[in-house]
């Protein structure tokens, strides 16, 4: 690496509440369902929606899921686990290159990471938003975020943004790893692949989400071995009354309860950190639905987390696509 270049990675994540409270959960919310990338209704309409309805009703709900599943140390695991994301990143990269954690809602938010990088006289900055399958709701709304807060300066550092990695080998490998640590020794074993939902609408516009999530879920079956018959995909979170990709999960769950799986693994790909929608809907909520319809075991495989394998793949997916870092 050139040595007259300052380089920091930042990692881009969507965020999370500081505290499972409404008040904290009401500031996320505010935030992040006020993003025209996130619901991209006219805003005559959605915004006194947001603020006379949801704003009012939804921060109690929702704190009350988050306090189901916050961390001892007072965290959620999502800014958990993202935090030691960096510090492995950190621990990988080459000597004097910074790394550091961004949230595209919430803390560390975005702006203020750019604002500190700028200070320490940062001439080269490569960003790395953490969501394998590109959606606009995700990394371009990330990106939105990232030209936002470089735009007061008069000097932008050479910037690198690297791709989606739905399909890098090291991602791909790290989930299947994950799978066989901890899936359960039982004959007879199906599995879900549950990926968060996208208005239908948004893949329709050109949106390459849905395609990068099978490619994904294709991948992984192959890497695992899987036959056909083994392994569903389903999305998951759906909002509003507009039609999302389908098969939902929920009722594929519902279905596979029917069906009488007597074993079901389940684990969510589209998320490189464990968080409210991978701990409360799907290995707690998710878990209810699949029992209630007469479904056996249920096994919520963790996310890549912080696993070595992970940490590892996502190192070499940087250096791959960085050029002079090492």
């Amino acid at each position: 690496m050139n040595s007259r270049q300052k380089t920091a990675v930042v990692l881009i994540q969507l965020g999370t509440p500081d505290a499972p409270t409404p008040e904290a959960v009401r500031r996320y919310l505010k935030e992040f369902l006020s993003d025209y990338r996130v619901v991209d209704a006219p805003r005559w309409w959605w915004i006194p929606l947001l603020y006379g309805v949801i704003l009012r009703k939804r921060p109690k709900r929702s704190a009350a899921l988050y306090q189901k599943i916050w961390r001892k140390e007072g965290v959620s695991p999502l800014l958990h686990y993202s935090l030691q994301q960096a510090k492995g990143i950190q621990l990988r990269l080459p000597e004097g290159v910074v790394v550091k954690l961004a949230m595209r809602y919430g803390n560390p938010g975005v702006a203020s990471v750019i604002d500190d990088l700028m200070g320490q006289g940062i001439d080269r900055l490569i960003v790395v938003p953490m969501f394998p399958q590109f959606a606009s709701s995700t990394n371009a709304s990330a990106l939105d975020a990232l030209y936002a807060a470089l735009k007061p300066y008069r000097f932008v550092p050479a910037l690198t943004i690297t791709p989606p990695f739905y399909n890098d080998s090291g991602y791909i490998n790290a989930l299947a790893r994950t799978v066989e640590e901890n899936r359960p020794d039982a004959p007879d074993l199906h599995y879900l692949f549950s990926f968060h939902g996208l208005p239908q609408r948004h893949v329709d516009e050109g949106d390459p989400y849905e395609n990068q999530c099978r490619m994904t879920g294709q991948l992984l079956a192959e890497r695992l071995g899987l036959s056909e018959g083994q392994w569903h995909l389903s999305f998951q979170s759906r909002f509003g009354k507009e039609p999302w990709l389908t098969p939902a999960t929920d009722t594929t769950l519902e279905q596979l309860g029917k069906d009488g799986v007597k074993h079901l693994v389940t684990l969510c790909p589209g998320f490189v950190a464990d968080c409210l929608e991978t701990l409360e809907e799907i290995a707690i909520g998710g878990q209810a639905i699949f029992k209630a319809a007469g479904g056996g075991e249920f096994q919520y495989i963790q996310c890549i987390n912080d696993s070595d394998f992970w940490l590892d793949g996502l190192n070499n997916f940087i250096l791959r696509n960085v050029t002079d870092i090492a």
